[in-house]
């Protein structure tokens, strides 16, 4: 498994920070995730990844949410995930 991948924003959830069709580099090996942090996560309902700025982080929850509020299915609707569903640390758009 490569600790780098790159994934394409599927929706207009993060923006302006991030518009749908960026790509994104992500890497897998991050040490902890702070609030502000953006990642690439698994979906806690749905088979998708997506893409979300962490809110907070306790123990081994992440509260995540969209930038773009309107537009964002984020931890205010299906609450907190658990850092294993965490696929990577967006560390740059291209």
């Amino acid at each position: 498994m490569w600790p780098i991948k790159i994934f394409k924003a599927r929706d207009r959830s993060m923006e302006p920070a991030i518009k749908e069709g960026d790509y994104l580099i992500v890497s897998r090996l991050y040490c902890r995730l702070m609030p502000g942090d953006i990642v690439v996560l698994r979906h806690p309902a749905k088979d998708i990844s997506i893409v979300k700025r962490v809110s907070a982080a306790s123990g081994n929850s992440l509260y995540v949410v969209g930038d773009n509020k309107a537009e964002s299915e984020d931890s205010r609707s299906f609450g907190s995930v658990k850092r294993e569903k965490v696929i990577g640390k967006v560390m740059l758009k291209v």
